[in-house]
């Protein structure tokens, strides 16, 4: 089963997750109350970027509107979209550290 670490930055500790099933990031966030700031929730403000630091293999590649973004915003291979990821069923660990922090 996968899980979701949020490594800890000025706005508070580590945060975990367990997703057995998989999921959207956003709703991940939201239950642990993740230090990741969301503006417009549908891949158009880039407020919730994230650095994946490790399990970028467990995550699904970018939909067409989160992967646009990505392109104008020009960062890291490893950035994503909170609000646009989705985590893959399986066993690991995705870290993630928000951009800014």
């Amino acid at each position: 089963m996968p899980s979701v670490e949020f490594l800890p930055n000025q706005y508070g500790g580590l945060k975990r997750a367990e997703l057995p099933e998989g999921g959207d990031l956003i709703d991940v966030c939201d239950a642990v109350f993740a230090p990741v700031p969301f503006s417009c929730r549908s891949a158009s403000c880039a407020t919730c970027q994230i650095e994946v630091v490790e399990g970028m293999e467990l995550l699904e590649p970018p939909n067409n509107e989160e992967r646009y973004l990505l392109s104008i915003l020009s960062g890291p291979k490893n950035l994503r979209l909170a609000c646009q990821a989705r985590v893959r069923p399986g066993a690991g660990v995705v870290r993630l550290k928000p951009v800014g922090t």
